[in-house]
């Protein structure tokens, strides 16, 4: 970020530097910054101490993944509508922790979409099934919004069909929700496809947290890779 857009960004939150605001047990992204490859996992810190952080290991399907110390990475959280990252390195690994620096500078922007109005093309695992049948169907997020998802599906769904929703939201629990259908229409790239609108109808707060975090922290990590490029 040049300069003058961290003064922007610094102006936003007042003219003091800001703060590390990370707390034990709080869910953060890190991204691995290796020249041939870009890789982001979610994770959770385990302690913070005046010269590192102790983070619990990214893993990688059943596996850790393979960090060594010196690995350069950046950090993003999301709090209170404001997505901070700051760069960092792996100061020391464990089998199930790692140590990273405590960091120099962070950036503070605000997020450009809020919790209770956002909608993001996003591909997020998600398995589906009419809560008249016992026969579930695997799909991928197209768009998910503040109010529900758009899925490809096979076969147009009938509106007002009621559907028990899955999403795997990776490295975080398995959402369950039930949903209603809104809108199926034929693809016109692909008739044999239509796009159907599901709305949530049972969703917790903490599910909604977790989408929206997820979701911002997906799109934020697209933009820096393109601001790379």
């Amino acid at each position: 970020m040049t300069k003058r857009g961290r003064v922007m960004v610094f102006g936003f939150l007042g003219k003091k530097k800001p703060s590390l605001k990370l707390e034990p047990k709080q869910e953060i992204e890190i991204e691995f910054n290796k020249p041939e490859e870009q890789e982001s996992f979610f994770t959770v810190v385990l302690e913070i101490q005046k010269k590192k952080i102790t983070l619990k290991s990214p893993q990688k399907g059943n596996h850790y993944y393979p960090c060594a110390d010196g690995d350069n990475i950046t950090i993003v959280f999301l709090e209170g509508g404001v997505i901070h990252h700051f760069k960092s390195k792996i100061l020391e690994t464990r089998e199930r922790e790692i140590d990273v620096a405590y960091p120099s500078e962070i950036i503070e922007e605000k997020s450009p979409y809020t919790e209770s109005d956002f909608r993001l093309e996003i591909p997020i695992p998600v398995e589906y099934r009419a809560i008249s049948t016992a026969h579930l169907q695997t799909a991928t997020t197209k768009e998910i919004n503040s109010k529900g998802i758009k899925v490809i599906t096979n076969l147009p769904i009938p509106n007002g069909t009621e559907i028990h929703i899955e999403l795997e939201i990776p490295d975080s629990p398995t959402i369950k929700s039930k949903g209603r259908v809104v809108g199926s229409q034929k693809l016109p790239a692909d008739v044999r496809k239509s796009l159907t609108d599901i709305q949530f109808e049972d969703f917790s707060p903490k599910d909604s947290e977790s989408i929206f975090r997820y979701a911002v922290l997906y799109q934020q990590r697209r933009i820096r890779r393109q601001r790379i490029v």
